[in-house]
């Protein structure tokens, strides 16, 4: 029996040690497929491959960089194809669809890389996963884009302006429209612009094990270049394109990677040493573990998510962060099952995550205009099942990362309307280095155009005594 069982074990490390390595653009198409097809996370699925295959801190980055640009550009992207071949870009494989696009971001938008490289890398993929019309095809498409490049620079619909917003920034048209009501035509192209842009990495440094001062020193001298954040002292960013997971002292649990933005609602749930509170949607725990190091050692939070993989991260980020005072449970926000009577709850609540398209650029082609009522629906009843935890003379913060008013306004002003014995509270002690988020009835709002953070939604709500 044991026999069997060490040859098997020698079988597979041969089988493993036989495979063929990859080439770096070739594992920006594994994730890319794996998003289009199999609606997985692009860092995540970067992240799995990554941990399969052994690659260069280079490599690493220029395989995030095709793919996050790809996502981002895909709209612009299969205008150009679009001109380029004859027929219907749909109608090509998803391999030799993602192929060319990655093909066309790297000849038209990544100064960079040589046009041989791009032409001949994508011919290489097209030969791998495709036949020899698809190599033929691939072949061409890439060098008719060489010759009409200064075609490709500005896009044109002169009977359709918000058409040519789309195809020139690379969004929806249904969310073009909705941005366009709010803000203005100027106001959405500086949300689409920023949206657009590649974000830096932001840190959230572990006070309780380092000083942002030392932690940064720490990084320059490993050639990171790091500077402070807007808005507190705790936070550092970095321009960072590979996978962030892998930078030094990560695993030694003297960091989160987590935007400032975030951090928002932490300071204006306003947690305290000692106290009980319950993140009812807390993975995948960036919020909860900063709010654990404000409790500190003598308080408890209890973290809850339905999701038992993003749990896990959490778990993971509670080890590594070295958090004894966050206690997780695996629980269906919406359907409630806790104790009631705590100090405060957060609502940090699902969402369209719409505020987050910089660094997120897969989701503007996720979701679409019915998303809003559903996640409507959800979200006050979470708020509600919140509410019940909370002591009378408590406090309950509501927050998202959209910038959309029927998850954000319109929940609130409902679930108030619901609820008389709670009311919207602004914080006397605000700081004034973030005044400028905090509107006059205490609502916090981001938007990327003018904060350069993800765009974000919070309030206090205080149960009256």
């Amino acid at each position: 029996m044991y026999t069997r069982k060490i040859l098997a074990y020698f079988w597979r490390l041969l089988v493993i040690s036989h495979q063929r390595q990859p080439v770096v653009r070739e594992i920006a198409l594994k994730a890319l497929y794996n998003v289009e097809i199999r609606k997985a996370v692009p860092q995540e699925s970067l992240h799995t491959l990554f941990h399969r295959y052994s690659f260069s801190d280079r490599d690493k980055a220029l395989a995030t960089e095709i793919v996050y640009g790809s996502i981002r550009w895909r709209r612009r992207l299969d205008w150009i194809l679009g001109r380029l071949m004859r027929g219907n870009p749909e109608s090509l494989t998803p391999w030799i669809r993602q192929i060319i696009r990655m093909g066309l971001y790297q000849l038209i938008m990544m100064n960079q890389i040589p046009d041989s490289a791009a032409t001949d890398e994508s011919v290489k993929l097209a030969r791998r996963y495709g036949h020899e019309g698809t190599v033929r095809l691939t072949n061409a498409i890439m060098r008719n884009a060489i010759r009409k490049r200064k075609e490709f620079e500005k896009p044109e619909c002169r009977d359709n302006p918000i058409e040519e917003m789309g195809i020139t920034y690379s969004y929806p048209t249904w969310l073009i429209k909705r941005w366009i009501e709010r803000y203005g035509t100027e106001g959405a192209e500086n949300l689409m612009k920023a949206g657009n842009k590649v974000p830096p990495l932001t840190i959230r440094v572990n006070t309780d094990r380092i000083s942002p001062k030392v932690l940064v020193s720490r990084l320059r001298d490993h050639g990171i270049q790091v500077e402070p954040s807007r808005w507190f002292s705790d936070f550092v960013s970095m321009r960072h394109r590979g996978d962030p997971r892998q930078l030094p002292y990560y695993d030694e649990g003297l960091f989160q990677i987590q935007d400032e933005s975030t951090g928002l609602a932490v300071h204006l749930l306003n947690p305290q040493p000692g106290e009980t509170i319950v993140d009812l949607c807390c993975a995948p725990g960036g919020k909860t573990t900063y709010i654990a190091q404000f409790v500190c050692a003598e308080g408890y939070v209890v973290a809850c998510d339905i999701s038992l993989r993003r749990l896990n991260q959490v778990e993971e980020n509670r080890r590594r962060l070295g958090l004894s005072q966050l206690h997780i449970i695996a629980m269906d926000g919406s359907l409630l099952a806790l104790e009631a009577g705590v100090d405060r709850v957060i609502v940090d609540a699902p969402c369209s995550g719409l505020g987050t398209i910089a660094r997120k650029p897969d989701i503007r082609w996720r979701r679409s205009v019915e998303d809003f009522q559903r996640f409507h629906a959800l979200q006050l009843k979470l708020l509600e099942n919140g509410a019940a935890l909370v002591k009378k003379g408590g406090l309950l913060v509501y927050s998202t990362c959209t910038i959309e008013p029927e998850e954000n306004e319109d929940v609130v002003s409902e679930f108030c309307n619901r609820q008389p014995e709670f009311h919207l509270e602004k914080p006397v002690d605000w700081p004034n280095e973030i005044s400028e988020v905090m509107d006059f009835e205490g609502k916090v709002k981001t938007l990327p155009s003018i904060h350069g953070v993800d765009g974000i939604f919070a309030v206090r709500l205080r149960r009256d005594v």
